[in-house]
């Protein structure tokens, strides 16, 4: 393959490893509406941030990639719709960051179509998606783009030497994937000849004491004796005295608590600019505990009420993170404002 034009664009493209910093606007529609316009609001919200994408004149373009990444694995199918190499290079540029950050497996194939798109911004972009996804079923795509592909992008990246990183990488994760894989192998087998050598010690004790229940052997066997209960005198019962109860406890600090509106990740900071610790799902009960000074972020823990698949991995082991507003129902009470240490952005080069 060989360099060539930007089709259909006249704006640059900015580069991938000095994004622009964007400010996150919560869309007012998501946060009071009954549960059968949200979802319609929802994905108007979904396809127009999608438009805004590849179209710089939109009002919208600058910030549109942070939000549908906010959003999380509910925008996927939406996303792999307008990746493919037939689409305008920067629609489908833009929509390879959005799905590298959230890292779904259902992103392959239409990523793998996308390395045959014209343009090799699109290309270095599908190629770096891939690497988050960590799908294998991308190998053999990204072994031809490693031994053919001779474009570059528009700030001088090979594709070709991204795919064989790209390569390296997958292959790293696929040797230590099958090796975890053989050690649960062992230790459910080992586990399982256990239970069955414990299952045949219960069954032969059992099946002993049946043959032995109701058989009398003169001399080893007793019969029981029947005992009866000495008849005790009755007393008077006495009228139960009534404690003194308690008076002025402390009211029990109530936690505020909401639920989450959609599928959404959960960063360790606030901002997309981080990779997620965790995941929640729609209905989930959520326990705020702080705000930015801005509104724009909540940090959470998850409730009693929630999906069996949700989690939050903080590494520090306090089992709390931060997610958009957008994605979660406002909280009943005033939230107090905490303010993390912010992440360094590098400036846009032109």
């Amino acid at each position: 393959m060989t360099t060539e034009p930007q089709p259909n664009q006249s704006s640059p493209e900015p580069s991938p490893t000095s994004p622009s910093t964007r400010r996150l606007t919560a869309p007012q529609s998501l946060r009071a509406a009954p549960k059968a316009p949200t979802q319609q609001v929802a994905r108007a919200e979904v396809n127009d941030l999608i438009a805004a994408l590849g179209d710089p004149g939109h009002p919208r373009h600058a910030e549109a990639v942070d939000l549908l990444t906010a959003m999380g694995a509910a925008v996927v199918p939406a996303l792999c719709d307008v990746v493919g190499p037939d689409q305008p290079w920067l629609t489908v540029y833009r929509a390879t960051e959005v799905l590298a950050q959230i890292g779904d497996g259902r992103a392959t194939r239409p990523l793998i179509n996308a390395l045959k798109h014209q343009n090799a911004n699109v290309r270095w972009g599908a190629v770096r998606a891939l690497t988050q996804v960590g799908d294998v079923r991308a190998l053999l795509a990204l072994r031809e783009v490693a031994r053919s592909d001779q474009g570059r992008t528009s700030w001088g990246e090979s594709v070709a030497d991204a795919a064989q990183s790209a390569l390296d990488l997958l292959n790293r994760r696929s040797i230590w994937t099958q090796s975890l894989e053989l050690v649960k192998l062992a230790v459910v087998s080992v586990i399982f000849l256990l239970s069955m050598a414990l299952a045949f010690g219960v069954i032969g004790a059992l099946r002993n004491e049946l043959e032995q229940f109701g058989r009398y052997i003169p001399g080893q066997t007793e019969l029981p004796t029947l005992v009866l209960p000495t008849p005790r005198p009755t007393a008077t019962p006495r009228r139960p005295t009534t404690a003194a109860q308690p008076t002025n406890l402390p009211a029990a600090t109530q936690a505020i608590t909401g639920t989450a509106l959609q599928v959404a990740n959960v960063r360790p900071l606030p901002g997309t600019n981080n990779q997620p610790i965790g995941r929640i799902n729609a209905g989930d009960e959520i326990i705020f505990l702080a705000r930015t000074a801005n509104d724009q972020w909540y940090l959470i823990r998850l409730g009693e009420r929630r999906s069996p698949d949700s989690f939050i991995a903080n590494p520090d082991g306090s089992g709390t993170g931060w997610v958009n507003r957008a994605l979660v129902s406002p909280p009943a009470a005033e939230v107090p404002v905490q303010e993390p240490l912010p992440l360094t952005v590098p400036t846009a080069t032109p």
